[in-house]
């Protein structure tokens, strides 16, 4: 309530006015009044709508207008409207311009002399643009003259702190505000975050991303899409109705960070068959699931309540979030990669166990020969196969045999070929052995499957061997009596290709001190670090160096002559060698 002194003073002023008379002094009186009444009025708050609203009332009192309006500046040479009376609708909301002259003006063309203003005023403080307070023209057309611009020059001097105060605190809101906003979102990153990094399974990180987007954003739909070798494939989605979200988006992992290198509004992504997919089924936002040049994934986001744009903060959210999911999936993935490798390895050592069990526990005790073998897999189960079966007539069965191919299926061919020949052999002669062998492997296995095979039953008492070679790496024989070699040839085309094949047996007499050795090509062509192979003079200058000696220590000593030639470069196949000697 005003002073009573300053309340007679204008009631004075009031008569005086409606005589038609305004002595100079009284005038002055009226206009600290009024100074003082627009004081009282900004320092009552700090910027308020209606604390604005009642200073423009007193300015308008004062100078007797009929319309102002006061915009306080946001920056870069931008002015928003704060406060207004008796405008017109046309008036605008926001003036742009840097250039504002920085004394009371009369607005030339534009939009603030369209509004009606017949003066504006800035607002400065050390130099810093305010406000502008436009004036609407005084009662009765009178101009603004000097004494007018004598209070507005004062106006502006009481007014520019209050008005900094306020822009310091709308500042200062702004930017609590924000930083609630950023809390509540570091909230939910910490939660989402630990229940991704306690789920390892992808589908239920896919509805946790889903889901935690949607009660976020409060949007309308969201989808998961994970990166495939055609592109985007969808792997959940929520709200959108059956076929809206669409199943497959095309594009590879490099086209599509081009088109999406972070959060992007579908307005704003690059053109392309991402934004033309995302726009058809209505999302309004897509997010990367990146971590660098790496791309596993895309959440697209559907439109919020009343179009609500999404803010630079929602972005980082996104953004944030995005890249735990990414996380997470990628975790989950390694996880699900680590079990699965587990159990093929539980499951190859159960083959390789199985395998070794096929293989004799034992040489056997042939009277006037000494016999010994071994097989080496290069990978933990392999397609090499030797065996001793013992027949009528004290009669051994030797089969050393190669099946195309590595790892698994060539163990089980191998497999097969051991049930059939232990089933099989001595009940014919051996080519016709091999023959049905053959006719059992073609029909029962891959085109692309073969066998080599060496098959031969020895007869102690005549001390001959009687063979068939199908296919296999010829075996050597080194005999004692002039250190000549002879390679076993007789027989035939390899097992399993052809229907039928024609096989031809061959018969060779071992004498006191004669070797044959018989190997796999993992031995002829075992390659050395340059990558030369082992080769057949090497396989013979060894076993005429130790020919002299037993079974076993011939054996040992060609696999230590493979290993010393592979040196680093190691196994490239399986390894297998018998050796029979005659003592």
């Amino acid at each position: 309530m005003r002073a009573p002194v300053v309340f007679q003073y204008q009631q004075a002023l009031d008569e005086f006015r409606r005589e038609g008379r305004e002595p100079p002094l009284l005038k002055r009186m009226s206009e600290l009044i009024s100074l003082l009444d627009l004081t009282i009025t900004l320092g009552s708050s700090v910027g308020g709508a209606e604390t604005l609203d009642a200073a423009l009332l007193v300015v308008m009192g004062e100078l007797q207008v009929s319309r102002a309006a006061l915009f306080v500046a946001e920056g870069e040479g931008r002015y928003r409207r704060r406060a207004a009376r008796g405008l017109p609708a046309e008036a605008p909301e926001v003036l742009e311009g840097t250039g504002l002259e920085g004394e009371p003006f009369a607005p030339g063309p534009g939009a603030l002399a369209a509004a009606g203003f017949a003066l504006v005023c800035p607002v400065r403080k050390a130099g810093r643009p305010l406000a502008l307070l436009g004036l609407g023209p005084r009662a009765g057309d009178r101009p603004f003259g000097a004494e007018e611009r004598g209070f507005l020059e004062s106006l502006v001097a009481c007014a520019a702190n209050p008005i900094e105060n306020g822009l310091v605190c709308e500042e200062l809101r702004q930017v609590n505000r924000s930083l609630s906003v950023k809390v509540y979102q570091l909230h939910n990153l910490f939660d989402v975050g630990r229940e991704l990094s306690a789920s390892l399974d992808e589908e239920s990180i896919a509805r946790l991303v889903t889901t935690t987007v949607m009660g976020h954003f409060l949007a309308t739909r969201c989808a998961l899409y994970r990166l495939g070798e055609g592109g985007l494939t969808l792997a959940h989605a929520r709200g959108a109705k059956g076929g809206e979200a669409p199943p497959c988006i095309p594009g590879d992992a490099g086209l599509l960070l081009r088109e999406l290198p972070g959060p992007r509004g579908t307005g704003d992504l690059a053109p392309g068959a991402l934004r033309e997919a995302l726009e058809k089924a209505r999302f309004a936002l897509g997010v990367p699931l990146a971590a660098g040049e790496r791309l596993s994934g895309v959440v697209a986001v559907g439109e919020r309540p009343g179009g609500r744009a999404f803010a630079e903060e929602d972005l980082d959210f996104a953004a944030a979030l995005g890249r735990q999911a990414q996380a997470a999936l990628e975790g989950a993935r390694a996880q699900r990669l680590r079990v699965e490798k587990e159990r093929q390895d539980r499951e190859l050592q159960i083959a390789r166990e199985i395998q070794q069990s096929l293989f004799p526990r034992t040489w056997p005790q042939v009277a006037g020969f000494e016999v010994a073998a071994r097989s080496r897999s290069c990978y933990e189960v392999g397609g090499d196969y030797y065996d001793f079966i013992p027949l009528d007539g004290g009669r051994l069965g030797l089969v050393i045999a190669d099946v195309s191919g590595k790892g698994t299926p060539a163990s089980l061919m191998m497999a097969s070929v051991h049930a059939w020949l232990q089933a099989m052999a001595g009940t014919a002669r051996p080519p016709q052995v091999l023959e049905r062998l053959n006719r059992f492997l073609y029909a029962n296995t891959q085109m692309s499957r073969y066998v080599t095979l060496f098959y031969g039953e020895l007869d102690p008492s005549r001390r001959r061997l009687t063979y068939v070679n199908a296919g296999h790496v010829p075996p050597y024989l080194v005999r004692k009596e002039d250190g000549g070699l002879v390679r076993l040839l007789a027989g035939g085309p390899v097992l399993g290709l052809l229907e039928e094949v024609s096989l031809e047996a061959g018969d060779v007499e071992l004498l006191p001190g004669d070797l044959l050795a018989v190997v796999t090509d993992g031995v002829t062509e075992a390659q050395s670090p340059a990558g030369d192979e082992f080769g057949d003079d090497r396989v013979r200058r060894e076993l005429v160096a130790t020919a002299g000696r037993g079974a076993p220590a011939v054996l040992e000593g060609l696999v230590a002559a493979v290993d010393a030639w592979a040196g680093a470069a190691g196994c490239t196949d399986d390894l297998t060698a018998l050796i029979l000697r005659a003592t």
